[in-house]
């Protein structure tokens, strides 16, 4: 890890984890499944009336495995830095043409924690609290949509042009993760990060929860190639922050950066680090 101005973060620092929280997410909605508050083929408009035009033939499980075909809300950079709720930025996706097959939209998680909250009838931050991490003895974990309390590895975002970066760097300490939500607004440390996904990928729901053959996404966690053969994991681009867990039998491998984007130099450093780290 990576701490601008002050040398290398340490396991126990606190940084925003991004799409991360989807396997936070993720895990719930398994949890809350097998204690029957929800089934993972009920449609959307059983929990949620009115939050999808086609809810009644969109299910919890194509929520997870980003098979709604919803437009991606994220791909409006506007839309990040307002203070929409969940279900607006939702509605607003909703109107959008639907794609087919498997479409990795952060729309999907904004839905599925409304689900979520309507069919346990509590919010999702008590939710993950207690069904996830406290399970899984998670202290330094929480969710945090507003701004991240107490000290934490800042976030910093640079200007780019065509995907190269130009700008200075500008700390976004002050922005808030409204938009993220359920999608990703969860802050770790990589102590947690590796806690959380060693005992998940070695129980029965982390199995669940893989992709199956060579799918790209399961129910929450993602299959990525490297020249060492596949990993399984997830990854997090928020606020400035850059965050991965890969995981390869018994390697497992938890790096946050806290800029975005990265220059050409930072960029391959870390491409190196996480080949390194998962092939050896």
């Amino acid at each position: 890890m990576t701490g601008l101005g002050r040398g290398d973060a340490t396991a126990g620092e606190r940084f925003r984890v991004g799409s991360i929280t989807k396997t936070f997410v993720a895990a719930l909605t398994l949890t809350l499944a097998d204690a029957g508050v929800l089934r993972l083929d009920d449609p959307v408009s059983g929990h949620v009336p009115g939050l999808l035009r086609d809810g009644d033939r969109v299910t919890v499980r194509d929520l997870l495995g980003h098979t709604a075909g919803l437009y991606d809300y994220t791909s409006e950079p506007v839309l990040l830095k307002g203070d929409l709720t969940p279900r607006a930025l939702v509605a607003l996706a909703d109107r959008r043409e639907r794609s087919a097959g498997y479409a990795y939209s952060s729309t999907n998680y904004l839905a599925l924690g409304l689900v979520l909250e309507a069919a346990a009838g509590e919010p999702l931050e008590a939710l993950l609290r207690r069904h996830v991490f406290e399970r899984f003895g998670l202290d330094d974990t929480t969710f945090e949509p507003g701004r991240v309390s107490g000290d934490y590895l800042h976030g910093h975002e640079r200007a780019a042009r065509d995907g190269v970066a130009t700008g200075q760097l500008r700390d976004t300490a002050r922005r808030t993760a409204r938009s993220a939500w359920a999608a990703g607004a969860a802050v770790s440390t990589a102590a947690d990060l590796d806690r959380f996904f060693t005992r998940l990928l070695a129980s029965d729901l982390g199995r669940r929860m893989r992709p199956r053959g060579d799918a790209r996404y399961g129910l929450g966690l993602a299959r990525f190639e490297t020249d060492c053969g596949p990993v399984v994991g997830h990854t997090g681009n928020l606020l400035g922050t850059v965050s991965v867990v890969w995981a390869r039998g018994d390697r497992m491998l938890v790096t946050a950066a806290n800029a975005f984007p990265l220059d050409p130099a930072e960029d391959a450093a870390l491409q190196r680090l996480l080949g390194l780290a998962v092939c050896g």
